[in-house]
């Protein structure tokens, strides 16, 4: 049985992971992102303790991005941001796909299964969110099962898993911990990794590579933590 220290631990770390995974899907990395990934409060060195789950795909992944930003710092930060929003639009936002047909078409759960934006899983993602208490923020442009909005989705219901815990309310964590793993079983996990793989084979970075493999992986990694924190809570 897990301690509830390590299980806030484990559910803190889960919900920085998913926030960091959803901030760089969600747009281009520049201004305060940038300064924070180039200074000692980088998120990736927080996040690599976290992360180091044996996995040699994982720690590869990790080592692609780390390596860029060490070099970005012997860089004009200018041009390193121009560089990654370059990377950025070929992936996130369909540059490479429409002048090479590779790479991501949209980065939507609804794309990935339909061919087509906001269709069925486009309204089951909603469900979701309105069920767990979530509106989607307005000021976002993109539809609510874009892979930011998911991951954010995921970064939430850590957060609020971890609230229960804290105040000893083991019926609201096991629902909190359930929809984690519903929405992992039904949407994360049924396109995310192939997202994640597109995401490898037409980056130009070294950086949006290695977020690729982590993404990838981590997503597939994280169905077991969940299940075993069930285990964990149903004890309590």
């Amino acid at each position: 049985m897990t301690s509830k220290e390590d299980m806030l631990e484990v559910l803190n770390n889960r919900r920085l992971i998913y926030w960091f995974f959803s901030r760089v899907c969600e747009r281009e990395i520049k201004d305060d992102f940038l300064k924070q990934l180039v200074s000692m409060d980088n998120p990736l060195l927080k996040m690599s303790f976290s992360l180091d789950l044996g996995d040699e795909e994982i720690r590869e992944g990790l080592e692609d991005m780390k390596k860029y930003i060490e070099e970005a710092l012997k860089r004009d930060l200018k041009e390193v941001e121009l560089e990654l929003a370059v990377d950025y639009a070929n992936i996130f936002l369909g540059v490479k796909h429409a002048r090479e047909k590779k790479g991501a078409p949209h980065p939507s759960e609804s794309v990935y299964k339909t061919g087509l934006l906001m269709q069925e899983p486009y309204d089951e993602v909603l469900q979701a969110y309105w069920d767990a208490g979530v509106d989607v923020v307005k000021d976002f442009k993109e539809p609510a099962d874009h892979v930011a909005i998911e991951l954010q989705f995921m970064s939430y219901l850590c957060r609020k898993a971890s609230e229960s815990l804290q105040k000893g309310d083991k019926e609201s964590l096991i629902k909190f911990l359930k929809a984690q793993k519903d929405f992992l079983e039904k949407h994360i996990l049924q396109w995310i990794p192939r997202l994640a793989k597109d995401i490898l084979e037409s980056a130009d970075t070294d950086f949006y590579k290695g977020f690729g493999k982590v993404l990838g992986r981590y997503v597939q990694y994280d169905k077991e933590i969940v299940d075993m924190l069930l285990e964990d809570a149903a004890t309590l």
